[in-house]
C-alpha cells in the first residue's frame, strides 16, 4: 500500500507538466508567439501594452487562457476582462507573473509588484476565474496585499519538491531579504520564508537597481538575481548599486542559500538559465548615468564545476552593441531556446543552443522577425519548462503521456527507460541527495539499468542532450 500511495504522488506531482502552459507568449505592441508546433510562429493579434513586465498563460493543449502587463488582463479575444484593469505602473514593472492554483482547473493568480520600491504600490495578488464570463474569464477578486514590505520588481516561481504546489520568490529592498510564498490548494501563505542572504540593494537614483530579474533554473535549485545598478558617473562607489549573484534553492523548505557572487556588468537586466541548468545568461540595460562610451552586454557563466570561483571566472561576452541598443528580458522557450528581448528592434535575438559553452551557444540578434512590430523590455514570465520541443512538435515528456517510460516501476532489480526519440543522451539517475548513481554519456533508444545494488527509494532520472532535457522518477522497491 506505501508503495501504491508513492506511485499515486508521482502521477499527481507530474500533473503539470502535460501542461503547455508556455507554449503561447503576449508582449509588447501585441507582438507574439506561438511555440505550438515546435517551430515559433508569429502572431499579431494582441493587445498587450507591457512596456517591460508581461506574463501569458495557455491551457493544457497549449491555447491561449489570458495575459497580462500587470495594469491589464486580456482574455484570449484580446478584450479587456471584466474588473480587469489591476494597478497603475504605467507597464514598467520588470516582472509579473501568472501562476496558476494547484489542484484547481479554473483559478489562477496574477502577482504584481511596485514600481522600483517607490511609491505606494506593492506586493500583491490577484485571482482570475475561466469559469466565469463564459469561459473567458473574470478577474473576481483584486488588489490582494501580500506584503507592505519595500520590494523590488522582481518575481518568479517554481515548483515545489512535491511537484504540486508553487513557490513565489519577492525580494525586499534596501536589504538582503529572499521572501518566499508557499501557494497550495489551500491559497498563499501569508508568512513568507525569508532568506537573508547576498548582497543588499544599495539605495541609487531613482531606485533604478530596484528593477531587474529573479530567476529559477528549469529544476527549481537555483535562483540567480540581479540589480539595474547605475554607471561610473552616478557618483562615489556606484558599483555598490550594482548586484548579479546565483543562489542554491531548496525547493521543499523555501530557502535560499549559498551565495556566489558574479561580476556585474553594469546595468544588468535581463536572465535565463540554460534548459540543462549548466549554464547562466544576462544581459545589460545601462540606463543610468553611463556614457555614449559604454555598451550592453548578453553574457554567459558556466555552472558545470559547482565551484564559486571557477564559475564567477568563467564569464565569457557573447555579444556587445553600442549603448544606445537596449537588452531585455531573456526566456528560455518551448524549443529549447533562449529568446532575447531588443527594445525597439524588430528582431528578437535567439540563443539557438543555450547548452553550450561560449559562443558555441549560437546567438543569432536578428534571430526571430516581428513582422513589423518592435520588441520592448520583456517576453513572458512563467514557470521555466522542465522539458522541451524534440524537433517533431511539443512533446509533454512525463510519465502521463509516456514520452519517457520507465518500467516496471517500481521494480526491485531491472529497470527499462524508453528515450523517446533516436538521439543520443546523457541518461542520470540521481538519488535524493542529489548523488549520481547511474550516468551513461551515450543513451539512446531503450536501455536496461540493472538496480539490484540501488538502496530502495525514490531516484530522480534525466535525459539531456543539446536541445532537450527529459525528466522522470523511479521507484526502487
Amino acid at each position: 500500500m506505501k508503495t501504491a500511495n508513492v506511485i499515486v504522488l508521482l502521477l499527481i506531482s507530474l500533473n503539470i507538466f502535460g501542461q503547455k502552459y508556455g507554449n503561447i507568449w503576449q508582449f509588447e505592441k501585441g507582438a507574439g508567439i506561438d511555440f505550438n508546433s515546435c517551430t515559433p510562429t508569429y502572431i499579431s493579434n494582441g493587445r498587450n501594452a507591457g512596456y517591460e513586465g508581461v506574463s501569458c498563460i495557455s491551457d493544457t493543449s497549449g491555447q491561449i487562457l489570458f495575459y497580462t502587463n500587470s495594469d491589464t488582463v486580456w482574455n484570449k479575444l484580446n478584450a479587456s476582462m471584466p474588473n480587469g484593469i489591476l494597478i497603475n505602473s504605467g507597464g514598467t514593472l520588470s516582472q509579473v507573473i501568472i501562476l496558476p492554483k494547484p489542484l484547481s482547473n479554473s483559478l489562477y493568480y496574477v502577482i504584481t509588484t511596485k514600481v522600483q520600491a517607490q511609491g505606494s504600490l506593492t506586493l500583491q495578488y490577484h485571482i482570475v476565474d475561466m469559469s466565469l464570463n463564459s469561459g473567458l474569464g473574470d478577474v473576481s477578486s483584486k488588489n490582494n496585499i501580500l506584503s507592505t514590505l519595500n520590494i523590488t520588481e522582481q518575481i518568479a516561481a517554481t515548483l515545489h519538491s512535491n511537484g504540486t504546489d508553487i513557490w513565489l520568490m519577492s525580494h525586499e529592498y534596501g536589504s538582503n531579504h529572499f521572501l518566499a510564498y508557499l501557494i497550495t490548494s489551500s491559497g498563499i501563505t501569508s508568512t513568507p520564508v525569508i532568506s537573508s542572504v547576498g548582497a543588499a540593494q544599495m539605495p541609487c537614483s531613482n531606485n533604478t537597481n530596484a528593477r531587474g530579474e529573479i530567476k529559477f533554473s528549469p529544476n527549481g535549485t537555483k535562483i540567480a538575481f540581479n540589480g539595474n545598478g547605475i554607471g561610473p558617473g552616478g557618483g562615489i562607489n556606484t558599483d555598490s548599486t550594482n548586484i548579479l549573484a546565483l543562489f542554491d534553492f531548496d525547493n521543499t523548505t523555501g530557502i535560499v542559500s549559498n551565495p556566489i557572487n558574479l561580476p556585474y556588468s553594469r546595468g544588468d537586466y535581463g536572465l535565463a538559465f540554460s534548459p540543462d541548468n549548466s549554464k547562466l545568461y544576462g544581459t545589460t540595460w545601462k540606463a543610468s548615468n553611463f556614457t555614449l562610451a559604454d555598451s550592453n552586454y548578453l553574457y554567459q557563466f558556466d555552472l558545470l564545476s559547482g565551484d564559486s570561483l571557477t564559475i564567477a571566472n568563467s564569464k565569457k561576452i557573447i555579444f556587445s552593441q553600442p549603448i544606445m541598443e537596449i537588452f531585455g528580458d531573456l526566456k528560455a522557450a518551448p524549443d529549447g531556446k533562449v529568446y532575447v528581448a531588443r527594445y525597439q528592434s524588430g528582431y528578437l535575438g535567439v540563443i539557438n543552443s543555450p547548452n553550450q559553452a561560449g559562443t558555441a551557444c549560437n546567438y543569432i540578434s536578428n534571430g526571430f522577425y516581428l513582422q513589423g512590430k518592435t520588441s520592448g523590455y520583456g517576453l513572458n514570465n512563467y514557470i521555466e519548462y522542465k522539458n522541451y520541443c524534440d524537433g517533431t512538435g511539443i512533446s509533454d515528456h512525463n510519465f502521463l503521456s509516456n514520452s519517457l517510460l520507465i518500467y516496471p516501476n517500481p521494480s526491485n532489480e531491472i529497470f527499462n527507460i524508453s528515450l523517446p526519440t533516436q538521439q543520443t543522451f546523457t541518461l542520470q539517475i540521481i538519488d535524493i541527495t542529489g548523488r549520481i548513481v547511474y550516468n551513461n554519456k551515450n543513451a539512446t533508444g531503450n536501455i536496461t539499468v540493472d538496480a539490484t545494488g540501488f538502496s530502495s527509494g525514490v531516484y530522480f532520472v534525466k535525459a539531456v542532450n543539446e536541445r532537450t532535457v527529459f525528466t522522470g522518477k523511479l521507484v526502487k522497491q
